[in-house]
């Protein structure tokens, strides 16, 4: 029988080492929350696998091609422990009484999937006759191996110092090998959805458990003390907040009516969410005008929270990677102070993180373990948002929640004791505002967080009068208003601009006419990329222009081209420079760029007013801004009709123009009316929490509150907030600088040299770790020259200047683009 005080559970760590390792960091990641103790549970068992005496030959570099693996034995452990009724009682000191047979199932699921992703607890189908839970085959070639080795397996040893009692060895391995419990393991292992008494706390507390074993896993494999050293860092982050941002805002001059007004709505929503603290809520709703200021807003209601609670960590989320950079810009000029201390992060496929650069720098002269683990931890740090503040976008936000993937819910238990910031709310898909909200607001009360949810546009939040909806969110309680908004809305310095609503259809040529006879500068928003080109080449066609007046700006160029555009654009309204701007949906959320002239196709009115929020936005005409909305046509058909007039838009699109109804002329004053209309009926005439995604065989169709009630985890966990199938499938292309710019070769030949040397004989782990490093800096580095494109099947891809790719990202010809047009495909119907 082995020594189990000497097994390893890594090369250079001792199992038990690692398991109380791992126990104590769960403790920390679930301490003060109102989870039952399953991560624990599932903690103390995840590795009790590694007693195989066949892993530790392979650990010790001994070659073997004996069923080597761990994690179904240590469920199966778990399941045969539980089994034994004399440790009932114990197993339920970790878990709930009303809920102890399912959560018991969870917890065995847990430890057998650590390594993987949350599966569905009531699969639908398989390959297999019978759908079951976990691999069937995996458990029959555990069986096999248990035949030979269950009396050399030190079982009790394990469990006795866990537990502190002395069973004896031969009455485990009884219980092992009992044919009615391994049959059970095998053949019904069934999850009763039935037996559950709230479905969304168990949900929430079998995926938190599920996060915070792999993460406490990996951070104590890795030797780490992130967990410590990110609470500190958080400690620190909230003792300097409140007292830097009152230093900032202290300087903002009240020389207008708008600044004047600005203040006056911050300190209104200060004032409102310190009541509404002492009476103990967590999720807060702010509606504010267009160009009130919500990003400062935002941060300083962030900072009445962490003087009321102290300690938390700030996520800051908005729907659109340009809005990140944006405000990132903005927390960094505010802490610039304390930039060397590395409290605020972005996080998105673009962002940079000069820290781990610094040290990446130094690695060619320097390869020693220790600056590779340094780097090690930088990584992860990022990968679990271990940051005091952390600015991100809404697909890692909310498809985080709603994950079963093993990599993202990595950083699902640092979601935890945070503030979550929504910007720009009304960018999520309609049909699921306040399902979102809703599952927002029950994650905050169980996990103690706290979320402001902003806009300008004013979603219904009320559950519908459906009594199985409000028995599944039996505690939600509508966010409560920060601000008494109509108020400002109604204010002369918010009425910008007016809308003239012309009904009557017209074509690229009539439209390109109505823009040339505006004497100012114009803003033209089309709801696609095609569109926009379009319009771009028949304006420029016409030659009746200056040549340094025409702009086009979409998703189509690269981000450091769409940068310099609107940089150049401000300064040329700015020194009151004609300037015609063909855009889409792209420039209506978050930036801050001022037209006196918008034209805006038909759409959804939270993007019409999205769109309007660009004209006269500062209030500086001395007059009301024009804003005309038409009906786009091409070949005969109405544009908005052909992108939101089908499928499951077709409604939300119809109470628009009800919304709307007869009228032809709106003052922005006038408008919130109207969208309140709309969003009602959102609210009272959509299929509540129903969403469909992908087309023909890919189709999802997702019922959250019955998916969610079935522990659906796989299936909810390819939810996407963008649906490729819709918008198609993204592609991604490098665009060169120049023709020099050999950035992408020097990328592909990092990759095949890293391959060599996993394929090689020594297999160089170190040199491949720290190529990949490597890598991912240089990526970081060609970022904002990628442009990411969604194709249809019928669309055609440019021109590549390489036939490899590095994981789908392409080298495009440089004939391919263009600084004034773009990418140059052909094709139809591109969204933004």
């Amino acid at each position: 029988m082995a020594d189990v005080s000497k097994l390893k559970s890594h090369p250079d760590k001792l199992l038990f080492c690692h398991i109380n390792g791992v126990i104590d960091k769960v403790k920390k990641l679930t301490q003060g929350l109102a989870v039952t103790k399953l991560a624990e549970l599932a903690a103390i068992f995840h590795d009790l696998g590694k007693i195989n005496p066949n892993f530790q030959d392979k650990i010790n570099k001994k070659k073997t091609t004996k069923y080597s693996h761990h994690a179904y034995l240590s469920a199966y452990a778990f399941f045969v422990f539980c089994s034994d009724k004399s440790n009932v009682e114990l197993v339920k000191t970790f878990l709930s009484d009303k809920n102890y047979r399912m959560e018991a199932i969870a917890a065995t699921i847990i430890i057998a999937k650590h390594h993987g992703h949350l599966p569905d607890f009531c699969p639908k189908s398989d390959l297999e006759t019978d759908p079951y839970i976990l691999n069937k085959n995996e458990i029959k070639n555990l069986y096999s191996f248990l035949e030979q080795e269950t009396n050399h397996l030190p079982v009790n040893e394990f469990i006795s110092d866990s537990f502190k009692h002395d069973k004896k060895s031969e009455e485990y391995n009884a219980i092992f090998n009992d044919l009615t419990v391994k049959k059970f393991f095998l053949d019904k292992l069934y999850f009763n959805s039935k037996d559950i008494k709230d479905y969304l706390d168990f949900f929430l507390n079998t995926q938190f458990s599920f996060a915070a074993l792999i993460q406490a896993d990996k951070s104590d494999a890795m030797g780490s003390s992130i967990i410590d050293e990110d609470k500190f860092k958080i400690r620190e982050f909230c003792k300097i907040y409140p007292s830097t941002l009152e230093q900032y805002t202290s300087k903002f001059t009240q020389d207008s009516s708008l600044n004047k007004l600005r203040t006056q709505i911050r300190k209104e929503c200060t004032n409102s969410i310190k009541a509404l603290l002492s009476k103990g809520e967590r999720v807060f709703e702010l509606t504010a005008p267009t160009g009130s200021g919500k990003t400062i807003i935002l941060l300083s209601l962030a900072s009445e929270i962490i003087q009321s609670r102290c300690d938390l960590r700030i996520i800051y989320a908005l729907p659109f990677l340009s809005i990140t950079e944006q405000v990132e810009n903005e927390v960094l000029e505010i802490f610039k102070e304390f930039k060397e201390e590395n409290f605020i992060q972005r996080i998105d496929t673009k962002s940079s993180n000069h820290q781990f650069e610094k040290i990446q720098s130094l690695l060619d002269a320097d390869t020693s373990p220790e600056k590779i683990q340094e780097l090690d931890f930088l990584a992860f740090m990022e990968r679990i948002f271990a940051y005091p503040f952390v600015i991100t976008t809404f697909v890692r936000f909310f498809e985080t929640l709603l994950s079963n993937h093993n990599a993202t819910l990595l950083k699902l238990p640092n979601f935890s004791k945070s503030i979550f910031l929504l910007d720009e709310i009304q960018s999520l898909p309609p049909r699921l505002y306040t399902f979102l909200v809703a599952f927002l607001s029950k994650f905050c009360n169980k996990f103690d967080c706290y979320a402001i949810v902003s806009t300008a546009t004013q979603p219904n939040f009320d559950l519908p009068d459906d009594k199985r909806i409000r028995d599944f969110f039996y505690s939600y309680e509508r966010p409560s208003s920060l601000l008494k908004h109509e108020k400002y809305f109604e204010n002369d310095v918010f009425n910008r601009y007016q809308i003239d609503y012309r009904k009557e259809p017209i074509n690229i040529e009539e439209l390109k006419n109505s823009i040339l006879k505006e004497k100012d500068s114009v803003l033209i928003i089309l709801n696609t990329i095609d569109d926009s080109k379009d319009l771009f080449n028949t304006i420029e066609g016409s030659q009746i222009y200056n040549d340094d007046e025409l702009y086009l700006l979409n998703s189509h160029f690269t981000p450091n081209h769409r940068k310099e555009k609107i940089h150049i654009i401000k300064e040329r309204l700015k020194n009151n420079r004609k300037t015609i701007l063909i855009s889409t949906q792209l420039i209506e959320a978050g930036v801050d760029i001022d037209f006196p002239v918008l034209y805006r196709d038909f759409a959804l009115i939270s993007s019409i007013v999205q769109s309007a929020g660009r004209c006269n936005r500062n209030g500086r005409l001395g007059r009301m801004g024009k804003v005309v909305l038409f009906n786009l046509i091409k070949e005969g058909k109405s544009r908005a009709n052909i992108i939101y007039g089908k499928g499951k838009d077709k409604d939300i699109l119809t109470f628009t123009k009800q919304a709307l109804g007869e009228k032809v002329s709106f003052q922005e004053s006038e408008l919130l009316g109207v969208q309140k209309i709309f969003f009602n009926r959102i609210a009272n005439e959509l299929q509540f929490a129903k969403h469909t995604q992908g087309k023909n065989s890919s189709k999802l169709e997702f019922d959250f509150l019955q998916d969610i009630s079935e522990c659906l985890f796989a299936k909810i966990g390819k939810f996407q907030l963008i649906d490729e199938d819709e918008y198609g499938h993204q592609f991604q292309y490098y665009v060169p600088k120049d023709k020099d710019d050999l950035n992408f070769e020097n990328l592909l030949e990092m990759k095949n040299d890293a391959m060599f040397k996993i394929l090689s004989q020594d297999k160089e782990w170190e040199n491949v770790k720290i190529l990949n490093f490597k890598i991912q800096s240089l990526l970081k580095k060609m970022a904002n020259q990628i442009v990411s494109v969604r194709l249809k099947d019928k669309d055609h891809a440019p021109i590549l200047a390489h036939h490899e790719n590095y994981n789908g990202i392409y080298k495009i010809d440089m004939n391919s683009y263009s600084i004034e047009k773009g990418i140059k495909i052909s094709g139809e119907e591109i969204f933004i």
